[in-house]
């Protein structure tokens, strides 16, 4: 079998048709074709820029900067949990960028969601009881938000802005946006679209605001030295990289794109 990670047949990079500076980074990164976890993070251009790009965009008139995440991973606690006392729950993973997520005030940018867990106390009661199959399960009330999930590359000078969701369950959890959606209709079929799912069930006017409030983070990032890669162009895949045993970025077999050279998970 062969190993992840093991020589392949060279492949042009002309043959790609990627953007020279996308081309030239890539080269300047991964300069084995192999993407890693293994880049430092704390020497990024990244940290030069943070704080001002930071406050930037919490001055954007009529929007909220709901959420920021850096690229180290962080420990988890559950709600009501001693944090000097008990260990986190969990961690989240690292990953090769930093994420904000900006949305615009209103209510056709709030909704209201749920989601289920498993409910503790009743299955303790109603284990060995007569007819007792399926744990039991109870629905978390939450609210959602709308916005733009904003990613920069640590490894590179680039920035991805996209359309996404932000959760807030009441005890205390939370669905964090990513940069490609996995948002379902009610019927459970992905949305391939978001932007037209939410223009189509929103009107002009909520899409309107949206698109301007991007054209402002755009242009935020682009005055930071930025260059924000358009959806068109981060697909492309990069046929001579390969992803390392450490990150998500190939990991099922799948082509490394653009957006998995400069944008990924650690495992």
């Amino acid at each position: 079998m062969k190993k992840r990670g093991a020589s392949r047949p060279k492949i042009r990079k002309r043959d790609a048709g990627l953007r020279e500076d996308v081309l030239k980074a890539i080269k300047r990164v991964w300069p084995d074709n192999l993407v890693e976890m293994t880049f430092d993070s704390e020497e990024s251009y990244f940290w030069d820029i943070h704080p001002r790009l930071t406050r930037a965009l919490e001055r954007i008139k009529g929007a909220d900067l709901l959420l920021e995440r850096e690229a180290k991973g962080e420990p988890i606690w559950h709600e009501g949990v001693d944090r000097d006392e008990d260990p986190p729950a969990d961690f989240t993973t690292s990953r090769s960028y930093h994420l904000f997520f900006v949305s615009p005030k209103g209510e056709a940018f709030m909704f209201e969601t749920e989601t289920e867990e498993m409910d503790e106390e009743a299955m303790a009661e109603g284990i060995g009881e007569p007819g007792w199959k399926d744990p039991p399960m109870k629905k978390i009330p939450g609210e959602g938000r709308t916005g733009w999930s904003v990613a920069v590359s640590l490894p590179a000078p680039f920035a991805v802005v996209s359309l996404g969701d932000m959760l807030t369950f009441e005890d205390g959890s939370t669905w964090e946006p990513g940069i490609e959606s996995c948002a379902q209709t009610e019927d459970g079929e992905p949305i391939t679209d978001s932007e037209a799912h939410f223009r189509k069930f929103h009107g002009e006017p909520a899409f309107e605001i949206l698109q301007k409030l991007r054209s402002e983070i755009v242009d935020i990032l682009e005055r930071h030295g930025l260059t924000v890669l358009q959806e068109d162009e981060w697909r492309k895949p990069v046929p001579w990289l390969r992803g390392g045993e450490e990150v998500f970025a190939g990991a099922s077999g799948e082509p490394i794109r653009v957006l998995d050279a400069f944008f990924f998970e650690g495992l």
